[in-house]
């Protein structure tokens, strides 16, 4: 997908992640907003930026995987996939991190009561869980704000919740490119129910 750069005069380039039910019909020009999962902005050298959620993506099937992450996550509960393979979308996506109202991380329990900071892959899982505020954050911010004592609670109300141990998620951290394109290619060895599509518009003509 492409689109002008607000008050940039610059097109953007996007990647948009469909949801797996969703068929374009002969007349369809731009996807529905609520069948996009989500986008990977291009940036101005060519490399993919980050992962960012579509808040008002709504799955046509109710099974489906709500993100990337959920769909690694449901892989896990099956035995499919390693805790390791959420690594570089830790590393490669932004989330929900739930806070208290004095600007600090919510923590709470996990089942097995070890004490987590809580992130949300998706408005869904938003919904689900109560928080005093949300903030949108990418794996570095999460880390600046994370007490190294406290694990992560992904998607505590999900199909496929799961404690992330707190080394786990800062060693994703320090992953470098290499190291996440490996684990990359491991986790494509079987499909994640969720397709990719690049979608191009035709640039504005200016007034």
């Amino acid at each position: 997908m492409s689109d002008q750069g607000e008050g940039t005069g610059q097109e953007e380039n996007w990647f948009l992640l469909m949801d797996p039910e969703w068929v374009p019909g002969e007349d369809d020009d731009v996807p529905p907003i609520e069948s996009v999962v989500g986008v990977w902005p291009l940036v101005g050298d060519g490399a993919v930026g980050r992962f960012l959620p579509n808040p008002d993506y709504r799955p046509l099937n109710p099974d489906s995987p709500t993100d990337p992450l959920d769909a690694v996550l449901r892989r896990m509960v099956e035995g499919t996939a390693e805790p390791e393979h959420l690594q570089p979308l830790l590393r490669d996506t932004e989330f929900d991190l739930a806070m208290n109202g004095d600007g600090r991380p919510l923590i709470v329990p996990a089942p097995d009561e070890v004490l987590c900071a809580v992130i949300a892959t998706a408005e869904q899982h938003r919904e689900q869980v109560f928080a005093p505020m949300w903030r949108r954050v990418g794996l570095p911010e999460l880390l600046d704000l994370l007490d190294e004592k406290f694990d992560l609670l992904i998607n505590p109300d999900g199909p496929a919740a799961v404690r992330l141990v707190g080394s786990l998620v800062r060693a994703a951290g320090a992953m470098t490119d290499d190291e996440a394109t490996a684990l990359y290619r491991t986790l494509g060895a079987e499909d994640t129910g969720l397709e990719v599509v690049r979608w191009t518009l035709p640039a504005p003509t200016p007034s």
